[in-house]
């Protein structure tokens, strides 16, 4: 083994001392420093263009690592001194093998050997820039962008996000040779997260986005029926519909509504004996930053029963009608409320068109908020209180949006687009904006294609139509819904139920011999609406067939980040509630300067810097759809990573600011943006 010398000293006591220096030639080293005893564990080998990437787990105690390798050419190579665990290898002979072993040093020496691990350089895939999933009977089919230089695809797929991370996921995957990948059988209830990663041969891309298949637990809340509207009226975070109370358990949203007794929250007329409520509206008209509730009616404009009602809040989600209002006698078969800012003078306004075609002497009405929720008809003076004559010009679906971003709300409906003059009137836009000239039973404007402008999303009643923007201008329309089986339904909404940026739409379908049916969902797929199905049974086991389905409203019931479809199915509301989350969304909160909920129709747009194509324009809800409100709050999936740009286009001029993905943010109109939402 080692040898020993002997030193013999005579300490001042007369004893001597034997000093023996122990070396270990091979073994051990000065002072006994042993070689490592156990081999880099995990070792992974990527290849590149011209160069291998290594990585390997950290030996405890290890000086530095040797990389032992060969290239079936040459052998008994090595790089020494390598004192972090991975290293690039570069100057490499592409779709050569290398292989690789990996040992740990010290003084002492050289522990044993990694496991083998062998790679071949040449071109890496680029990054697969979208995914999205739609979903059959008894399939996912999984839908991804075309990477560059990939000869494959790996379809991952998981019950988890947090599952499919790293460069390569510890998860299962299909191999496919392109999109679209189906993989059947899998149930319409169940909820997978995939991720698709581009192969170029046995070379592994990066990035690319986690998606999550389209699927929902349909539940059953019966509700009195008043819209579909979702807002906050208590101040809770947890939305609520008219009638329905949103359920939560200590500081959580359950997802679900509890009836409210009306009579004790000073809603009973809001149903009362003889009225038919229409549409209803959350919006804070009186300016204490709590929801107040407008709703129109579905009767004679000559009924004095049956009259628009406000309801005032209290600041406590109890309610008192408003005298002032009910006075005006508003009556007739409403359209779409908007509820916006018109004027710019800092509080809600609101338009209520009706059906001239009735012979009721019905007519629209614009609410100019004097303060306080103190109105005066100003639709006459204004130019909106008359429609063309002819059914395509009935108002029925519409939208209040800053169309031309001029810093002043305009109005969509009924055929038209009206552009605000900034000076108390609206002026024809129609044609210069290519509007179709079409009855509607919804409508709605969405970026369909995120290139930064409104499509618009327009639904007859049997057919939808996606008509795309260009410069400002419509086109001809394309077909992205319809029927062989005579069928029709009365609604429809858009918002992004599975978190990829691209918004989905729900469209309210039933057949006509039987006047029952089901929800037709188009899920997204970068710019093209493609059918996804919606589960059929209820949690009691019953038949969704069995009632007729109407107005649709969108928001984060739970939550949790992830969109829901609530739709109006017979006498009762049903909840589409996703059964998924995602650590990315950005949700963002726009108020005003003083913290008011009052920029309705504003425009904002949210970017990925990386992606600076990828352009997602949102509208602050004011009403839209079909007779329905979505959630105020803006959540926007955020699939890719890094920073995002958003921009909002208040009255005087351009707010900017930037957040990542998973950020809650306020943007207030005079320019303050605060983390969290305020």
């Amino acid at each position: 083994m080692a040898s020993a010398a002997t030193t013999a000293t005579r300490a001042a006591s007369g004893i001597f001392v034997l000093v023996a220096v122990l070396t270990l030639a091979g073994c051990e080293g000065v002072f006994g420093e042993s070689p490592p005893h156990a081999a880099p564990q995990f070792p992974q080998a990527e290849g590149a263009d011209g160069l291998v990437e290594l990585s390997w787990g950290p030996v405890t105690d290890a000086d530095s690592y040797v990389i032992l390798w060969s290239d079936g050419v040459t052998s008994g190579n090595q790089i020494n001194d390598i004192t972090e665990t991975e290293y690039t290898h570069t100057g490499l002979t592409n779709f050569r093998s290398y292989n690789y072993r990996i040992v740990a040093e010290t003084k002492g020496g050289r522990g044993p050997e990694s496991v083998p691990v062998n790679a071949t350089p040449g071109p890496v895939p680029g990054a697969v820039e979208w995914v999205a999933v739609t979903r059959q009977a008894t399939a996912h089919t999984v839908h991804f962008a075309t990477a560059t230089a990939a000869t494959s695809y790996r379809v991952y797929f998981a019950a988890s996000e947090s599952a499919l991370a790293g460069r390569r996921p510890l998860a299962l995957f299909d191999v496919a040779d392109g999109s679209p990948h189906v993989l059947d059988p899998v149930s319409i209830s169940s909820t997978v997260y995939y991720r698709v990663i581009a192969m170029n041969d046995t070379r592994i891309g990066t990035g690319g986005p986690v998606a999550v298949s389209p699927t929902h637990f349909v539940s059953t809340f019966d509700l009195e029926e008043a819209g579909a509207a979702l807002g906050d009226p208590n101040d809770d975070d947890c939305l609520d519909t008219p009638t329905g109370l949103g359920s939560r358990v200590s500081a959580a949203c359950q997802g679900g509504f509890v009836p409210r007794v009306l009579a004790d929250i000073g809603l009973g007329d809001l149903i009362a004996a003889g009225r038919t409520t229409g549409d209803s509206r959350f919006a804070d008209f009186t300016g204490d930053k709590f929801d107040d509730l407008f709703s129109n009616t579905l009767s004679p404009a000559a009924d004095p029963a049956s009259i628009a009602l406000m309801h005032a809040n209290q600041g406590t989600g109890v309610f008192q009608t408003s005298a002032p209002v009910s006075a005006l006698g508003i009556g007739g078969f409403g359209g779409t409320l908007l509820a916006a800012d018109f004027d710019n003078d800092g509080d809600l306004d609101l338009f209520a068109p009706n059906d001239h075609t009735q012979g009721d002497g019905a007519r629209n009405w614009l609410l100019r908020n004097n303060g306080g929720g103190a109105f005066t008809d100003i639709a006459a003076a204004a130019g909106v209180d008359a429609n063309p004559a002819g059914a395509d010009y009935v108002p029925r679906g519409g939208q209040a949006v800053d169309f031309n971003e001029d810093g002043f709300i305009d109005l969509l409906f009924g055929s038209r687009l009206l552009i605000n003059d900034g000076d108390g009137t609206f002026s024809d836009g129609s044609a210069a904006a290519g509007i179709p000239v079409r009855a509607d039973q919804g409508l709605k404007l969405i970026d369909v294609d995120l290139d930064g402008d409104l499509d618009l999303l327009h639904h007859d009643g049997t057919v939808t139509r996606l008509y795309r923007n260009t410069a400002g201008a419509f086109d001809a329309g394309t077909i992205v819904s319809e029927d062989a089986v005579p069928s029709s339904g009365h609604g429809l909404n858009a918002c992004d139920v599975n978190s990829d940026g691209f918004e989905d739409v729900l469209i309210a379908n039933n057949v006509t011999a039987t006047g029952t049916g089901v929800p037709k969902q188009l899920i997204n797929v970068a710019g093209t609406l493609m059918p996804s199905a919606v589960q059929r049974e209820v949690a009691t086991g019953t038949n969704d067939l069995v009632a007729f389905n109407d107005l649709i409203a969108c928001g984060d019931v739970d939550g949790n980040g992830m969109m829901e479809f609530l739709s109006r199915w017979g006498t009762t509301y049903r909840l589409l509630l996703t059964n998924s989350t995602l650590s990315t969304p950005i949700r963002i909160r726009v108020l005003g300067a003083g913290g008011e909920r009052n920029q309705q129709g504003r425009i904002v747009r949210i970017t990925p810097q990386g992606m600076p194509n990828r352009i997602m324009t949102r509208v602050i809800e004011s009403g839209s759809g079909l007779r329905s409100q979505n959630q105020y709050d803006l959540i926007v999936g955020a699939p890719w990573p890094g920073e995002y740009d958003i921009s909002v286009r208040f009255a005087s001029g351009v707010v900017s600011t930037t957040a990542d993905p998973g950020d809650d943010l306020t943007i207030f109109s005079d320019g303050r943006v605060q983390s969290g939402l305020q």
